[in-house]
C-alpha cells in the first residue's frame, strides 16, 4: 500500500501539485483498504467478519447495516491516511536521496542496478540469493553454470566412432528416427 501511495506523496512533497498521475494508484489502495476492513476480517472493531460480496448481482445489495457501513468507510479510510502520511515522512527523510536520484535520471533517461547503488547505498538487508543474478544483470540465469562447449545447445556433433547415441532401452531403428521411433527422438536437437 506504502509503495501505491509514494507517486501521490511525491507530488505533494517534492512538486507542492497532485496531478491525476497516481488514479490507478489511489484506486488500488482503496481497495487494499476495504478489503483489509471488509473481506479478510482485519479490522479490530469489526472484528472477524468477511463482508465479501462474490455475486455481481449482489452490486447493490448489503449484507450489513448503514451503520457498519459508515464504521467499514472509517475504518478503511484510516488505514489509507495513516500510510500516506507514513509514505510522505519517509520521503521527506530520504530527500537527498530523491534529489540525488533525480539529477542522474535527468542526466540519463535509463539507470542500471550499479547507478543505483552510487546514488542509494546498498540495500539494507541485503538482495536475496536467489534474486541477485537478476538484479545485478550478472550473467544469463539461464546459462549460469553451463561450460562453453554446452551453452550452443545447436553445435552438437555427431557421436565419436564406436559410441552410441540411443537412448537406454531403445533400439537402434528408434534412434535412426525409423518407424519405431516416438516424435520426440524423431527430433533433430
Amino acid at each position: 500500500m506504502a509503495v501505491a501511495l509514494g507517486g501521490r506523496a511525491a507530488e505533494e512533497v517534492f512538486v507542492g501539485k497532485i496531478t491525476t498521475g497516481a488514479s490507478d494508484d489511489l484506486n488500488k489502495v482503496t481497495q487494499m483498504a476495504y478489503s483489509i476492513v471488509s473481506v479478510y476480517g482485519m479490522s479490530d472493531e469489526l472484528g472477524l467478519l468477511s463482508y465479501q460480496q462474490n455475486n455481481a448481482g449482489e452490486q447493490f445489495y448489503k449484507p450489513y447495516s448503514e451503520e457498519t457501513g459508515q464504521k467499514i468507510d472509517k475504518e478503511a479510510r484510516a488505514i489509507v491516511e495513516e500510510q500516506y502520511e507514513r509514505v510522505k515522512a519517509l520521503l521527506q527523510e530520504k530527500a537527498d536521496l530523491m534529489h540525488a536520484l533525480s539529477d542522474m535520471l535527468s542526466e540519463k533517461e535509463t539507470i542500471v542496478y550499479a547507478e543505483l547503488l552510487e546514488v542509494l547505498g546498498e540495500r539494507p538487508f541485503g538482495i536475496p540469493e536467489q534474486y541477485k543474478q537478476f538484479v545485478t544483470a550478472s550473467g544469463n540465469p539461464f546459462t549460469s553454470g553451463m561450460t562453453d562447449d554446452s551453452k550452443g545447445a545447436g553445435d552438437r556433433s555427431a557421436p565419436e566412432e564406436g559410441s552410441s547415441s540411443v537412448p537406454p532401452g531403445a533400439s537402434a531403428s528408434e534412434d535412426a528416427g525409423g518407424v519405431g521411433a516416438s516424435a520426440a527422438q524423431r527430433v533433430t536437437v
